[in-house]
């Protein structure tokens, strides 16, 4: 509708939030692209930064009762976006920690050690979740998301030193966790350890 072209981004918003499809539909075509920039830049391939712009836009209309148009926009759906990407390495961190403790199946005299691993792979996974969120989303940026110290710093808007600093931190806690949790499975730990462990720059 030509009207809607009339309307300031502060009068759309207030509008999606009432529920008007055509108003969203405005802000759509208005933040599309926008949205698809903040993504690729986070996740580096075109199909995937698609799938997520898509995804965006979806929670947008569902948990519109929360916008709130006095507000940031740009700065909300930046949020949304690196808030879907890290949920995405969450679990593809649970997918990791799942396969390096059920690589194969115990044999006759390997069982203890197969339940050690498996519980190895719980405590590595707590130990992530239970980091500080800088610490946890620039671990995850790192170990999963393959991105360079350099990458994971514009990402975030923090210095190359101090993405190092949360890594080496990360590493730390994680190995604290089983010094704490599981003192007597050094050697599966250190396998979990080791499937987790980033490059180091």
């Amino acid at each position: 509708m030509k009207y809607l072209k009339t309307l300031s981004v502060k009068q759309l918003l207030a509008n999606v939030k009432a529920g008007d499809g055509d108003a969203f539909g405005e802000i759509y075509r208005l933040y599309r692209k926008k949205v698809y920039t903040f993504a690729y830049r986070f996740v580096r391939c075109a199909e995937d930064a698609h799938e997520l712009t898509q995804d965006v836009f979806v929670r947008l209309w569902e948990s519109r009762g929360k916008i709130d148009p006095e507000k940031n926009f740009d700065a909300y759906l930046f949020s949304m976006v690196r808030s879907y990407f890290l949920d995405a390495l969450k679990k593809k961190t649970r997918m990791s920690v799942y396969r390096a403790a059920n690589q194969g199946e115990p044999t006759h005299n390997s069982t203890d050690q197969y339940i050690e691993l498996r519980e190895c792979g719980k405590i590595a996974m707590q130990a992530i979740e239970s980091l500080s969120p800088q610490a946890r989303a620039a671990y995850l940026l790192s170990r999963e998301g393959g991105c360079s110290h350099a990458a994971i710093s514009q990402q975030m808007g923090i210095s190359p030193n101090t993405v190092n600093n949360h890594i080496k931190k990360s590493l730390g806690h994680i190995r604290a966790r089983f010094r704490y949790l599981s003192p007597d499975t050094i050697l599966p730990a250190l396998l979990i350890i080791i499937s987790l462990t980033p490059e180091l720059s």
